[in-house]
């Protein structure tokens, strides 16, 4: 069964912060210092800085999924074969209006990229240029310094000499060992880890082997220019509580998870990855949506899952989607009190569905137009 949300309901400064970690985490653990991981930590660092040097560059490179178009007003507009011309706007973006008429602009992110997506395309431009305040889900340069590393890594193991294989079902066991050989590693990469962590990781190692870099996710991009423009960096979330969102969900969510995977392969991995990535592409809400949503109970039952396994991976959804949701909701709404011209980014998944932030603050009386 495909795995659904890695890419729309991720935590950003946790991808992040595993990215620049792996390779402490992989020589802590084993020595393997061929693994995936590893050998791709200094080339994310590097992918970040050559996307930030693109946007002063010109850029002849197009997706071969985007048709970019800059007319006189400067829009970006993109057609597609699957919607009407008048309902495609290219990578999804709104005009939020309070009730008392002030203004935000939200960009639906992803928190990974292909490098031709730089330079921004021009309306993403001039969102962020015209913008006092720049909103993000947390500030992930914060997350990732020596201290919080640690922290992390501290509770990402085990420090008693218990192993995951110990902490996971044969068969959850066996499909990380399988997806972990065919990435070129072994399972003493992740022997001490905590199943929650194992699964975080394996995920991060799926993602570096595509050219979908988390170096070049969007909000990560501007979260940094942000500071290098001296524009004010205004979070919706906490890294800490990322964290502890994941800590805090027991063992079998994660055995779960794991056997639901068990039919991926690196090939399917890297293409659900690109289909949502071309969906984001051309705003098409409805494919991301659809590829989003998390399979009715029935086809759960279908591939092995308990009562108790489908109550976790529903509970999973509310807590990292919708409680996130209603925390971001509120503080955005302090935003629009504050009257500045704001840019907020945060990743597409957190938009979509009648418990997204459109539907949320719609609700209490704010309105919407893609833009």
């Amino acid at each position: 069964m495909k795995l659904k949300n890695r890419l729309l309901a991720a935590l950003l400064g946790l991808s992040l912060l595993l990215c620049s970690c792996a390779e402490n985490s992989s020589a802590g653990n084993s020595s393997d210092s061929s693994s995936p991981v590893t050998s791709q930590t200094t080339t994310t660092t590097q992918t970040t800085t050559q996307s930030t040097q693109q946007t002063t560059t010109t850029s002849a490179q197009t997706s071969t999924v985007t048709t970019q178009d800059t007319s006189e007003s400067g829009k970006f507009t993109q057609t597609s074969p699957q919607q009407p011309a008048d309902k495609v706007q290219g990578v999804p973006m709104w005009e939020g209006t309070a009730p008392n008429g002030n203004k935000i602009t939200f960009l639906g992110s992803m928190h990974a990229a292909r490098d031709n997506f730089y330079p921004l395309p021009e309306k993403i431009r001039k969102a962020y240029e015209q913008a006092e305040i720049i909103a993000v889900e947390c500030d992930t340069e914060s997350a990732v310094d020596e201290s919080l590393q640690f922290e992390l890594q501290q509770k990402m193991t085990y420090s008693d000499g218990t192993l995951l294989k110990d902490k996971l079902s044969p068969e959850a066991y066996k499909v990380m060992c399988d997806q972990l050989t065919e990435l070129g590693s072994s399972a003493e990469t992740l022997s001490n880890y905590r199943p929650w962590a194992a699964y975080e990781m394996l995920s991060t190692m799926m993602i570096l082997s595509s050219d979908i870099k988390v170096a070049n996710g969007v909000d990560y991009y501007f979260m940094r220019q942000s500071k290098t423009d001296g524009k004010q960096l205004y979070e919706l979330e906490s890294y800490q509580a990322q964290v502890d969102m994941l800590t805090n969900e027991p063992d079998q969510l994660y055995d779960a998870l794991f056997r639901l995977s068990k039919d991926q392969t690196k090939q399917s991995y890297l293409d659900e990855t690109t289909q949502l990535y071309e969906a984001w592409l051309k705003g098409d809400l409805e494919q991301v949506e659809a590829m989003s949503a998390l399979p009715s109970d029935e086809e759960l039952k279908k591939e092995g899952m308990s009562d108790e396994d489908i109550r976790l991976l529903k509970n999973r959804n509310k807590v990292q989607l919708d409680g996130r949701n209603v925390v971001m909701a509120n503080r955005i709404k302090e935003l629009f009190t504050q009257g500045k011209k704001t840019f907020v980014t945060v990743g597409i998944g957190h938009y979509i569905g009648d418990k997204g932030l459109i539907s949320l603050l719609q609700k209490q009386g704010y309105t919407f137009r893609r833009i």
